[in-house]
């Protein structure tokens, strides 16, 4: 399993998350696939022959900076399939506690807000987007 920054790919953003972070496992189902993750339209992140490490359940972590839109819509594309999902950035500020949402160990903690994602491609070949707690293991 190997863990990706926004800048290591070939999208050339800035590697370091804002006050945030937007965080999109990249579950099972992946077999040397080329994975593209956009926001709004714009590529942020990617990367070539990305396998899922079945002995974990996952082929990579992609980490971006919390974008700064109320409801962004994040799309992962894997070759010619795409899913997408509009989420809502303003939740992670507003949650004490929440499924896919971290925003520390104490409400009014200072640590940094993240929202998880996950994408996985089940056994038929469909590519799915959720928020990571609550997405079905296949």
């Amino acid at each position: 399993m190997s863990r990706s920054d926004a800048g290591s790919g070939s999208a050339g953003h800035a590697a370091e998350p804002g006050p945030g972070a937007l965080v999109v496992e990249l579950a099972e189902g992946f077999a040397g696939d080329d994975v593209t993750v956009l926001i709004d339209g714009e590529q942020m992140w990617h990367r070539n022959g990305v396998s899922t490490n079945y002995s974990v359940g996952i082929a990579d972590v992609v980490r971006l900076p919390m974008p700064t839109k109320a409801w962004p819509t994040v799309e992962v594309q894997v070759g010619r399939r795409a899913a997408t999902r509009r989420v809502d950035v303003g939740e992670t500020a507003r949650a004490a506690d929440g499924e896919g949402v971290d925003v520390g160990a104490e409400a009014g903690s200072e640590a940094p807000r993240e929202l998880r994602l996950r994408a996985r491609i089940d056994p038929a070949g469909t590519l799915s987007l959720g928020v990571a707690s609550e997405e079905t293991r296949y």
